[in-house]
C-alpha cells in the first residue's frame, strides 16, 4: 500500500477508536450518575475526558484533510510531470523527424540546381541556331550540304550535337529521378510520424520489430552520414499491447544517443546492435530490448546520474532524453537501464516491457 493511503487508513482508524472512546465514557457516566445518585465530581471528569478526546478528534479529522489536500496535490505534480516527459518526448521525435527531412531537402536543392543549370546551359538552343541556318537555304538544301563549306561543317556539328543533347538528357533525368525518390523518402518520413501522432496514452496491439524499423526510418539518414552499420538480432515476438508513441519515443532516443556515442569513438566501423528477445521470470513474462553501440562509452561515475533530469555529457545535450525516457518506461510498467564497461568499451541500454500478448 502506498504510503499516503496507509496514513490515511491509520488516521481514519484513530478517529473511529477516539470516538468509540468518547462513546464509551459517557455511558460510564450515566450508570455511575444512575447508582450513586449524583456523584458530580465523577460526571465532571468524565465530562472532561469527553471534550478532551473531542480536541483530539478535531485534531486528527484535521490531519487527515491536509494529508488528504498533499495526497491530491502529490498525484496531479506525478501527472504533470508526465505529461512534460510525454511531450519532451514527442518534441524529440518532431526533431529528429524536421532533421532527417532537412537533409533529404539538402539533396532536393542540390539535385535543382543541377538540373537548372544544365537547363540554362543546354545546347538545346545551338540546335536552334543550326535549324535556322537550314532553313535560311532551304530551298538548295542538298546542295548546301554538298559543295557549302558551312553545310559540310554542319553536318558533323548535328552529329555531336545529338551526341550531346542525349547526354544532357540522360543527366536531366538522372537528377530528375533523384528528385523522385527524395520527395518521396520526405513523404514516408512524414507518414510514418502522423502515424503515431494521434496516438498519445493509446494501447493497442502493435509488434515491436515493426516500431524499431520506423525508429531506424527516421534515422535512415543520419545512419547513412556518419556511415553506421546496424546489426537487428530480433527472436519472433507476438504482437503485444503498448503505447506505440511512447514506445517509438524511446527507441528514436536511443537509437539517437548510440549514433552520438559513436561521433567521438576510435573504432572505425561504427556498428549499433539491436536486440529484441523474450525474458520470463515465473509467471512474469516481459519484452526486453537492447540497443547496443561500440561508441566512446560511459564513464563508472556517470551511469547513476543517466536518467536525472538536466544530466548531459554533451556540450549541445539538454539532460531530459534519458530522463524523458525512463519515465515513459516506467509509466508502461517497465523499466530502462545502461551498461558500460568504460570509456571507449561502448554501451547498451535496456528497455524491459511487460509482454501481454493478443491471443
Amino acid at each position: 500500500m502506498p504510503a499516503a493511503a496507509a496514513d490515511d487508513a491509520a488516521l481514519r482508524a484513530e478517529i473511529v477508536r477516539q470516538n468509540k472512546i468518547i462513546q464509551a465514557l459517557m455511558k460510564q457516566a450515566d450508570r455511575t450518575t444512575n447508582a450513586q445518585g449524583s456523584d458530580f465530581g465523577l460526571f465532571q471528569t468524565t465530562i472532561m475526558l469527553g471534550n478532551q478526546v473531542r480536541l483530539r478528534t478535531a485534531d486528527l479529522e484535521t490531519a487527515l484533510c491536509e494529508n488528504e489536500k498533499i495526497t491530491h496535490a502529490l498525484h496531479a505534480s506525478q501527472s504533470e510531470l508526465f505529461a512534460t516527459a510525454r511531450k519532451a518526448g514527442m518534441a524529440e521525435v518532431a526533431n529528429n523527424v524536421l532533421h532527417n527531412v532537412g537533409n533529404v531537402l539538402n539533396g532536393v536543392n542540390v539535385s535543382a540546381t543541377l538540373v537548372s543549370n544544365r537547363m540554362r546551359a543546354s545546347k538545346s538552343q545551338r540546335l536552334a541556331q543550326a535549324v535556322g541556318l537550314m532553313n535560311e537555304r532551304a530551298a538548295d538544301l542538298g546542295e548546301f550540304f554538298a559543295s557549302d563549306a558551312k553545310g559540310k561543317l554542319l553536318l558533323g556539328y548535328l552529329n555531336k550535337l545529338v551526341s550531346a543533347l542525349a547526354e544532357e538528357q540522360q543527366t536531366v533525368v538522372e537528377e530528375l529521378g533523384s528528385l523522385t525518390r527524395s520527395i518521396d523518402h520526405i513523404k514516408e518520413i512524414i507518414a510514418t510520424q502522423q502515424s503515431y501522432a494521434g496516438t498519445s496514452s493509446l494501447l493497442e496491439f502493435a509488434h515491436i520489430g515493426d516500431l524499431l524499423r520506423d525508429a531506424l526510418k527516421m534515422s535512415a539518414d543520419a545512419m547513412a552520414r556518419h556511415q553506421v552499420t546496424v546489426i537487428s538480432e530480433i527472436d519472433a515476438v507476438p504482437a503485444m499491447l503498448l503505447d506505440k508513441h511512447l514506445v517509438l519515443q524511446i527507441l528514436v532516443n536511443l537509437i539517437a544517443n548510440a549514433k552520438h556515442a559513436m561521433d567521438g569513438a576510435s573504432e572505425p566501423q561504427h556498428r549499433i546492435t539491436l536486440r529484441v528477445h523474450e525474458i520470463a521470470f515465473d509467471t512474469d513474462r516481459r519484452l526486453r530490448i537492447e540497443v547496443c553501440d561500440n561508441g566512446e562509452g560511459i564513464r563508472p561515475e556517470h551511469l547513476p546520474s543517466l536518467f536525472t533530469h538536466g544530466f548531459t555529457t554533451r556540450k549541445n545535450g539538454h539532460g531530459f532524453g534519458l530522463h524523458s525516457c525512463a519515465l515513459a518506461a516506467k509509466q508502461m510498467g517497465g523499466a530502462l537501464t545502461a551498461h558500460s564497461d568504460g570509456p571507449g568499451k561502448g554501451a547498451t541500454f535496456t528497455l524491459e516491457l511487460p509482454l501481454q500478448v493478443s491471443t
